[in-house]
């Protein structure tokens, strides 16, 4: 897909380029997870693939909300976009196509163990979730770097943060 995109007051068409370049996972209860992995692995030339394991300690998770929130690298890093919450279980059990939530959800289900509704009742997988340049079609972002900030509430209380970050290029036609 070619975009059409303003870069510095400048029209630039091309394709644009996505790629992870950090991961890092906050716990704010131990009591609750463990963090057997949260990284980012080289899967071939030029292809980076996200890897988080949470080793669930107090099962079932009967309830589960994620504050999810997009940021832009200016001077420090900014909000953008959006920051919204969502009850995952009720988005599980009913899916909304209109939400932005469901539409990250939907990349990510290949990749993820989470693919049912609650409770849940076992560890917390996603492997090798590599991002899709066509993922970023639907709505054109400008080129940059931009930090996901993913903030877990399980059972009614934070549980887990992770930070995902991301570099959009466009390469030029």
């Amino acid at each position: 897909m070619v975009a059409r995109m303003w870069v510095f007051g400048a029209l630039v068409h091309g394709v644009p380029t996505t790629r992870h370049t950090n991961m890092k996972c906050e716990v704010h209860d131990e009591s609750f997870v463990e963090v057997k992995q949260c990284r980012l692995k080289v899967l071939g030339r030029g292809i980076i693939g996200a890897n988080v394991y949470l080793k669930l300690k107090v099962m079932p998770v009967k309830t589960v909300n994620v504050n999810f929130s997009v940021w832009k690298k200016l001077s420090g890093y900014h909000p953008y976009l959006f920051n919204t919450t969502v009850d995952v279980c009720h988005i599980l059990k009913h899916p909304n196509p209109s939400n932005v939530f469901f539409y990250f959800y939907r990349a990510l289900k290949p990749y993820f163990n989470a693919n049912h509704s609650c409770p849940f009742n076992h560890d917390i997988i996603l492997k090798n979730f590599v991002l899709d340049d066509k993922m970023f079609s639907l709505f054109p972002i400008p080129m940059g770097n931009y930090m996901f900030a993913i903030k877990i509430m399980a059972n009614e209380a934070l549980r887990l943060t992770i930070f995902s970050y991301m570099d959009v290029n466009v390469d030029k036609l």
